[in-house]
């Protein structure tokens, strides 16, 4: 099952174009076997291997052949989200595996890396799970789609998220609602970067290298990045305001805005404290934090990746950022979307088929899903409706023109009368309908469950849904079936079946 991703629910303009072929601010499908920084490289190898084998990745080898240059190497990467994050994150991490494993059918070796942006400061974004309301017993799926779990802000709002614990009442909420015994990756006082990493670590052994965004010897790497981006500090922004330009003409939104200053934040600096704040003076590289602008850059420039997979957020920043790669001697990677899968159990898969309902039209609601299968009855009652309005509307005109000369006060109170009698007209009409739809009970709750599975409290299921609640049920047939579903920098979504 799949469909286009202009069916897709706020899915970026600028992308649809460029999956259409607009190549203008960012070329797209090229690619070739890049020239490695063997130095740059063999400098991180012994740093990622320590902290891979710390979260219980042991790739020494797989690390080694690619430090030396005698691979591709593809990445993603996404913020350390607590349990692994929304469905989005594994459909990335999916991504890349999947690339990685087509060209090592090929006969081309690959590494698969995944960045964890360990020193972002949104904490409600990183501290939030929403749950499938039916997979836990204790909920009444009837009231609600979503149970969300979300840890009040304890912290600074300016403080990295990535070294910071992960709060006890939050993981107690979690292992509640799903039941389940306290893992290793949510014991006590674990940071969310640590219990992230050793999540993804437990469910793809050695096929995915982790790099830490706050790893010393990456930052130590980037220092003569940094300092061409303060050094180039003019010239950058002219091009960032010249590709704003470019890009609002074309009809699109900048997906980073300059401040109230008309400047992009292109550094931060990391206190003593572990929060971001702007740069102002010289400072060590492991002190320096990229914004959402030079992320890439850095990324780009010491791991130099073959291949970038990313949402339609991050394929929107290079277009931005595109003319910084040349500014700064960056060479820019072949550029990937994601896959976009959406996973459902088979019995909503069952009642798709049954009830003919193509994925895209998941993203509506059980009573406007049936209204559609009852043309007739619905465009009846509709047409009835419609008549007696307008024969009422016509009468109180009536009444207008006879009474309004001799008060001209009644204005006022048949204008409002109008308003409520249309009010209440339309509300017959909902309830009408709804009582007409729902006469087929076993079909309305099947539709009822298709819609709350890929469309829950009216919100695209991967980008808000955690995946770590469907994986609690079904275990690694999620993962892998997530990585034989998914198909990178397509335009259309998928659903994986569990």
């Amino acid at each position: 099952m799949k469909a286009p991703l202009s069916q897709y629910p706020g899915m970026n303009p600028f992308v649809l174009d460029w999956l259409g072929g607009d190549e203008r601010f960012l070329p797209r499908g090229r690619e070739g076997l890049r020239a490695a920084s063997c130095e740059l490289r063999a400098g991180l190898a012994q740093a990622l291997d320590a902290s891979n084998r710390h979260w219980g990745i042991f790739a020494k080898d797989a690390i080694q052949r690619w430090a030396s240059g005698e691979t591709r190497t593809i990445i993603a990467g996404q913020q350390v989200g607590f349990a692994g994050g929304p469905l989005y994150t594994l459909a990335k991490i999916a991504s890349i595996v999947r690339m990685k494993r087509d060209l090592e059918k090929a006969g081309t070796p690959a590494t698969a890396l995944f960045w964890l942006a360990t020193e972002d400061h949104d904490f409600d974004e990183v501290a939030t799970l929403n749950v499938p309301a039916r997979l836990i017993p204790s909920v009444d799926a009837h009231q609600l789609d979503l149970l969300c779990m979300r840890a009040s802000r304890g912290v600074d709002s300016r403080a990295i998220v990535g070294s910071l614990p992960v709060p006890e009442p939050l993981i107690a909420s979690f292992l509640s609602s799903l039941g389940i015994p306290r893992p290793a990756w949510l014991r006590e006082g674990i940071t969310f970067r640590d219990s992230f990493a050793e999540l993804i670590a437990s469910l793809f052994d050695n096929e995915v290298i982790l790099v830490d965004a706050l790893l010393p010897e990456l930052r130590r790497a980037g220092a003569p990045l940094f300092e061409a981006i303060r050094s180039g500090h003019d010239a950058i922004h002219a091009a960032l305001t010249q590709r704003g330009k470019e890009l609002a003409a074309a009809g699109y939104n900048e997906q980073v805005l300059p401040n109230e200053q008309s400047e992009y934040t292109l550094l931060y600096e990391v206190d003593e404290q572990g929060r971001r704040k702007a740069l102002t003076a010289n400072v060590a590289p492991e002190r320096i934090s990229t914004s959402a602008l030079t992320r890439p850059l850095l990324q780009d420039s010491v791991l130099r990746p073959d291949i970038f997979v990313g949402g339609p957020a991050e394929v929107a920043y290079y277009a931005q950022i595109a003319p910084l790669h040349e500014l700064l001697g960056v060479t820019l990677p072949r550029v990937a979307l994601r896959g976009h899968v959406l996973v459902a159990p088979k019995r909503v898969a069952r009642a798709m088929e049954r009830f003919d309902i193509h994925p895209a039209e998941a993203f509506s609601s059980a009573d406007a899903l049936i209204a559609e299968r009852e043309p007739e009855n619905v465009a009846r009652i509709r047409e009835i409706l419609d008549d007696g309005k307008r024969e009422l509307m016509q009468r109180i005109e009536q009444v207008g023109e006879l009474a309004l000369p001799a008060d001209h006060s009644l204005a006022g109170s048949i204008q409002r009368s109008v308003g409520h009698l249309e009010f209440h007209f339309n509300k017959l009409g909902e309830r009408a309908i709804k009582g007409l739809v729902r006469k087929d009970r076993e079909r309305f709750a099947a539709l009822r469950e298709v819609v709350s599975t890929l469309y829950p409290d009216r919100h695209v299921q991967d980008r808000t849904v955690s995946w770590y609640a469907w994986w609690h049920v079904y275990g690694m047939g999620v993962t892998e079936q997530m990585i034989e579903v998914v198909e990178p920098d397509q335009a259309f979504f998928k659903l994986a079946v569990l």
